[in-house]
Formats: C-alpha cells, sequence, structure tokens
C-alpha cells in the first residue's frame, strides 16, 4: 500500500508541480500544460526502464498522452491535454463496468493476481456473496470513474482554462477520495456479513 501511495503522489504530484513552476516562471497556460504532460511521459519512461519493463497500463496512458499532446500542439488547443484524463478515466470505467458481464469482473482478477491466495477459484465457483462483492466493487469503480469523466469534460469546456487547470488535481484527488471510501466501505460491509466460526467441542479441545 506504501509504495502504491508513493506512486500515485509522483503521477499526480509531478506534473501538477511542473504546471505550477512553469506557469510561476511567466510561461502560459497551454506551454505550462505542454510542460506537465512531457513530465508526466518522462516518469513513464523512468519508471519502464527502472523496472525493466513496460506493462500495458503504462504504455496505453503514455500513447494517450503521447497522441492527445500531438493533437494540442497541431490544433493548438490546450484543453485536449486537460481532456486526457477524461478520456483514461472514461476507458477505465467502461472497462471496469463492462467486466462485469464477463466471466470474472476487473477487480477480482487484478485482486487475484496481487494477493496469488490458492482458494480464490473455489470461492468463486461455491460462493455467491464471494463474486457479489467483486462484481459491486468494479461497478462502483467504473461508476465513479465514468462520472469522473464526465464531469471533467463538461468542466473543461465550461470555466476558463487556468480555472480548469487549477481544479484538475482536485477533481484527481476527489475521484481517488471517492475510490478508497468505497472500496472501505464495502470492505467493512463484508466483514460485518461474514460469520463468526463458532470452535467446535473437538475444536475446543485441541487449544
Amino acid at each position: 500500500m506504501r509504495k502504491l501511495l508513493i506512486g500515485l503522489l509522483w503521477d499526480l504530484g509531478l506534473p501538477a508541480a511542473v504546471y505550477y513552476s512553469a506557469h510561476g516562471l511567466g510561461y502560459d497556460v497551454q506551454t505550462s500544460l505542454v510542460a506537465a504532460a512531457v513530465a508526466a511521459l518522462l516518469r513513464l519512461g523512468f519508471v519502464a526502464v527502472v523496472h525493466r519493463r513496460l506493462d500495458a497500463v503504462a504504455a496505453i496512458v503514455g500513447g494517450t498522452f503521447g497522441v492527445l499532446l500531438l493533437i494540442s500542439l497541431l490544433t493548438d488547443d490546450p484543453r485536449i491535454l486537460l481532456a486526457k484524463e477524461s478520456v483514461l478515466s472514461g476507458a477505465a470505467g467502461l472497462l471496469l463496468v463492462g467486466s462485469c458481464l464477463a466471466r470474472h469482473p476487473l477487480v477480482y482478477t487484478l485482486a487475484r493476481k496481487a494477493t496469488k491466495a490458492p482458494d480464490w477459484d473455489d470461492r468463486w465457483r461455491t460462493d455467491p456473496s464471494f463474486r457479489r462483492h467483486f462484481s459491486s466493487l468494479s461497478w462502483l469503480f467504473g461508476a465513479v470513474l465514468l462520472l469522473d469523466a464526465i464531469v471533467r469534460l463538461i468542466l473543461i469546456y465550461t470555466l476558463p482554462l487556468d480555472t480548469m487547470a487549477n481544479l484538475n488535481p482536485v477533481l484527481h484527488l476527489t475521484a481517488l477520495a471517492l475510490l478508497a471510501a468505497g472500496a472501505l466501505w464495502f470492505r467493512k460491509r463484508r466483514g460485518a456479513a461474514t460469520p463468526t466460526r463458532v470452535p467446535a467441542a473437538g475444536d475446543r479441545g485441541r487449544l
């Protein structure tokens, strides 16, 4: 968890720091946003080199950043750079919601890969509440990300560019807070719904 939080701080903090530094030095919003996008791409490249691999998620994020950066420069529209988070959030949200129609929802697949618990496959087949837990989490995470993408797009093309650039990190943190709160709530609810096993008489004799 600590490693994940540090990674998120770098992913969110580095582009924001570059943007505010460039803007503070007198560069306009578009130039500052371009500098922040380049910093995000360099961050992805650095992580790929350090770990000596480029996973699919990092490749998609980096490719999206690169394409939108090029389009923004060609069209001279800095709002396209702000829209990159909406594109990524919307794509992730659709993937999460769509995975609920597949054999395994995405949250289960990722958690199964991370924990490597040997009994999860059996629990998935035999425990409806276990399946419902991960399906609900996938729906919740997907809905939050889709809502974030829609709200962000509306604000990008409604608010002044400078205002939206300053609001962008706040929207990031809000979406992450909602995802974390939802995960904790589901975890607490599942823990409360799991009955405590009462030791049998034979078990007491072995204690």
